[in-house]
């Protein structure tokens, strides 16, 4: 960024420096060679602007300024949709709480933003987009192991449920409601009603509007879940909660639940 607004300044210098005012830079053919990056186009153009003033050929020389003026822009948008994208995906990184499952991959794609960061304002969009290529592959990887240290940790907690349950069994004989996993971490390839549809969820795809309503808070769009999110799965639902999802979701026959659907003893 540096280099590049400091071509920017000569640029505005030697435009300014015309006899006739400036064409709009948005205005007349690119010359420059096909092939390259915007970066490369913008130093020919300019090469050539200075060669062409410095041989008294002005109206060359200012077309060949805007072209380069026009290049240098577009390696700033291109390096800036860049870096909006990437601190995105650092948010959800944030949000998963990457930093807690997966801290060392997760600082790895941190420093690699923070280089990026140099990068753009270096203006060297070759390192950029390598950058950006590791900077990916790290999430996906941070991404991958957070899935499964939270899925790990569920099982833990399940099956120390599973044991109080036994204990409790042993103890009474009295009616015990069957265990069903309250969180759910989203897998690659998940959606509200694959999710939904599980046996150890609901067991009815019909029945995602239940998920969504209850994780609203970090579901704007029920057709996007990503990989790494915590849902609350509802359990404490009654008959006519499950009826109007189902309705929502446009069951045929919302009224009529599947024998193998989850509904709450209680509810029943």
């Amino acid at each position: 960024m540096k280099r590049l607004g400091f071509a920017f300044i000569i640029l505005s210098f030697l435009l300014g420096c015309a006899s006739n005012p400036p064409p709009d830079i948005t205005d007349g053919p690119d010359t420059a060679a096909p092939g390259k990056t915007p970066l490369e186009q913008g130093l020919e153009s300019m090469e050539a602007g200075l060669k062409a003033k410095a041989g008294g050929y002005d109206e060359e020389a200012r077309n060949a300024f805007v072209q380069a003026s026009r290049h240098f822009r577009a390696v700033d948008e291109q390096s800036r949709v860049i870096m909006h994208r990437t601190l995105a995906e650092l948010g959800k990184v944030v949000e998963i709480s990457g930093f807690v499952y997966a801290p060392r991959e997760a600082f790895e794609a941190l420093t690699l933003y923070l280089k990026m960061q140099n990068a753009y304002l270096d203006c060297e969009p070759k390192v950029l987009a390598v950058l950006e290529q590791q900077f990916n592959e790290k999430v996906l990887k941070v991404q991958e192991i957070t899935v499964q240290e939270k899925q790990k940790r569920l099982e833990e907690l399940g099956k120390e449920i599973a044991q109080k349950r036994e204990e409790i069994q042993k103890q009474s004989q009295t009616d015990i409601f069957e265990v069903y996993p309250t969180i759910y971490v989203v897998k690659k390839s998940d959606t509200l009603p694959s999710i939904a549809a599980r046996h150890e969820i609901y067991n009815d795809s019909y029945m995602w509007p239940l998920i969504y309503k209850a994780n609203r808070d970090q579901i704007k769009d029920p057709k996007l879940v990503y990989v790494g999110q915590d849902l609350r799965i509802p359990r404490d639902i009654t008959i006519e909660e499950i009826i109007e999802a189902r309705r929502e979701a446009g069951a045929p026959e919302p009224e009529k639940i599947p024998k193998e659907a989850y509904v709450p003893r209680r509810k029943k």
